[in-house]
C-alpha cells in the first residue's frame, strides 16, 4: 500500500470514529480542500479542524465507505459513499462523492471533492 493510500485509509477510519484529532493528524498543516471546479473550500488545518469539528458535533453516525480506489504516485482517487444523521432532527442524509487525495511531506496536502 502506498503512503497516500495508507493516509486515506487512516483518515477514513478516524472520520468513521468521529475522532477529530486522529482525523486531522492525517492532514498537512497547509491542507487545501477544493470543490469540483477547483474552488478553495477550506484552507489550512485550523479551518479544516473547525469544519470537521462542527460536523462531528452536529451529526451522529458519520460514516464513509470506499468502493473503488485508484492510486497513482502521490495521488489516490476514491469513490466514497457517505451518510450522517443530524443530531437535532434525526434526519439522515447520504450520497456519493469522488475524492482525490494528494500526499506531500508525509501527509494529505490536498483533497478535492467531486459530487453529482
Amino acid at each position: 500500500m502506498s503512503a497516500v493510500e495508507a493516509l486515506a485509509t487512516a483518515q477514513l477510519a478516524a472520520y468513521n470514529a468521529a475522532d477529530l484529532d486522529a482525523f486531522c493528524a492525517c492532514y498537512h498543516p497547509d491542507v487545501t480542500v477544493l470543490g469540483a471546479e477547483g474552488d478553495v473550500r477550506i484552507q489550512g488545518i485550523d479551518a479544516f479542524r473547525a469544519r470537521y469539528g462542527g460536523l462531528f458535533r452536529d451529526f451522529t453516525d458519520v460514516r464513509g465507505t470506499v468502493d473503488a480506489r485508484l492510486p497513482l504516485g502521490p495521488h489516490v482517487v476514491e469513490r466514497e459513499a457517505w451518510s450522517r444523521v443530524e443530531r437535532a432532527t434525526g434526519a439522515r442524509t447520504d450520497g456519493t462523492v469522488l475524492v482525490r487525495y494528494t500526499e506531500a511531506d508525509g501527509l494529505l496536502r490536498w483533497a478535492q471533492f467531486l459530487a453529482p
